[in-house]
């Protein structure tokens, strides 16, 4: 028996003194891992000029974490960025690269998770908050380049090495002070700049210089936009820039405002609307410094959207409508329904569009051909029916300046018909 307790006596203090061992070391590299994390980020705020108010790092390799507690970052005049509980994750193969040669390779497989981030741009006076975000980075972004292309005039040294990026987050607000002049309150601001379960996803690859979004989600309470494209990019010497190729994807963007309520400011004493949404597919290719479209349908539809101008936009209105509109300084417009669709495959095209509203009811069709820089309309008819007196004024005016008598149906609709070059159309 005595045998046996010695034996687990051994067993224990040999088993504390691996222990000791193991805490020793990872408090060690803990240390050393966290100093040279803030000696990383303390070398790059220099060598861009950015003032370092706050940082603090800690870092446990045993549970395979590093955790900037506090990281406030800014540029006088120019921008401030606080980042706050940043925990990032790492694998023990960076930690036995680090034992090896010092270096975590962080720049090739980044996985954080923040709870906050705090983005003011100084400069354009807006804000930019995050909740809950969730960083993955895998790539090459040498330590070396990384303090340099931080400086937007380097951006072109991102094109050397691949790079894939996912990056969502449980909230984001955008903040801009003036949004008031918007005729927006507190209330209704929030609806409109907070959104929730913010998604992008995207990557480049160095070889074939192929830059995909494969998702771009932000959506609120009212107001969504989607987008995904594939492209082809490239950096101009000369210009300094880096340009899109070849670009194509498809868009969604849609803003419900029936809960949304707008106060009078000085460009509208009343404003409503139900929804408006638009979206659609674009495939363009750069030639020559000239954007040329492969393919660009869009579909947009407004719904019931009712808007009274200011007496001074009103008074602005009715001197350019020689004085038929605003009358009074009065300006009210109500539409009940508005859309518009364009199918166009280079290098013809056709667009259908219905407009009903107080003031016009409205139908276009047209088909049209751009090959040539100048767009050349095949066939276009415009349909409509003024609704009061005073657009039936306005429609006289038109006859007049068109030299002619426009024809009009049974229905009440007159109708004009037109071709040739969009800068110098035939009438009929």
């Amino acid at each position: 028996m005595k045998n046996f307790f010695k034996k687990i006596s051994t067993y224990l203090l040999l088993m504390l003194f691996v222990a000791a061992i193991i805490f020793a070391v990872n408090y060690y590299y803990g240390q050393k891992i966290a100093e040279d994390v803030k000696l990383e980020i303390t070398e790059i705020a220099e060598t861009n000029n950015y003032q370092l108010r706050f940082l603090e790092v800690e870092s446990n390799p045993l549970l395979q974490k590093i955790n900037i507690r506090d990281l406030n970052l800014t540029k006088a005049d120019e921008f401030n960025l606080i980042i706050n509980q940043a925990e990032v994750n790492f694998s023990w193969q960076q930690i036995l690269n680090y034992v090896r040669s010092q270096d975590l390779e962080l720049d090739k497989n980044l996985d954080s998770d923040i709870a906050q981030i705090n983005y003011s741009n100084l400069n354009d006076n807006y804000q930019i908050n995050i909740k809950e975000a969730k960083l993955k980075y895998q790539g090459n972004l040498p330590e070396e380049k990384l303090s340099e292309i931080i400086n937007e005039e380097n951006l072109q040294l991102l094109l050397e090495n691949d790079h894939q990026l996912d990056f969502t987050a449980a909230e984001l607000k955008y903040d801009f002070p003036y949004y008031r002049r918007y005729g927006l309150n507190d209330e209704e601001w929030n609806k409109l700049s907070t959104f929730n379960n913010f998604t992008l996803r995207t990557n480049y690859d160095q070889e074939t210089r192929a830059y995909n979004v494969e998702e771009f989600n932000l959506s609120s309470e009212v107001l969504k936009i989607i987008y995904n494209f594939d492209s082809i990019i490239n950096y101009e010497d000369e210009a300094q820039q880096i340009v899109f190729e070849e670009i194509n994807g498809n868009y969604d963007f849609l803003l419900t405002a029936e809960d949304l309520d707008f106060n009078a400011n000085t460009l509208y004493k009343d404003l409503e609307f139900k929804q408006i949404n638009f979206n659609g597919n674009f495939d363009l290719l750069n030639e020559e410094e000239r954007l040329k479209a492969n393919q660009l349908d869009f579909n947009l539809n407004l719904k019931e959207f009712k808007l009274i101008l200011t007496e001074i936009l009103a008074q602005e209105l009715n001197r350019n409508s020689f004085g038929i509109l605003a009358e009074n300084n009065q300006f009210e417009i109500l539409i009940n329904d508005f859309n518009y669709q364009q199918d166009y495959s280079h290098p013809s095209g056709s667009s259908i569009s219905n407009l009903d509203s107080s003031m016009l009811k409205a139908e276009f069709k047209a088909e049209y051909n751009y090959s040539k820089k100048i767009p050349y309309v095949s066939t276009a008819e415009l349909r409509y029916k003024p609704q009061t007196t005073k657009v039936k004024q306005l429609n006289s005016f038109l006859q007049l300046a068109l030299g002619e008598q426009i024809n009009k149906d049974e229905a009440g609709y007159y109708q004009i018909e037109f071709w040739g070059p969009i800068d110098d159309l035939n009438f009929e």
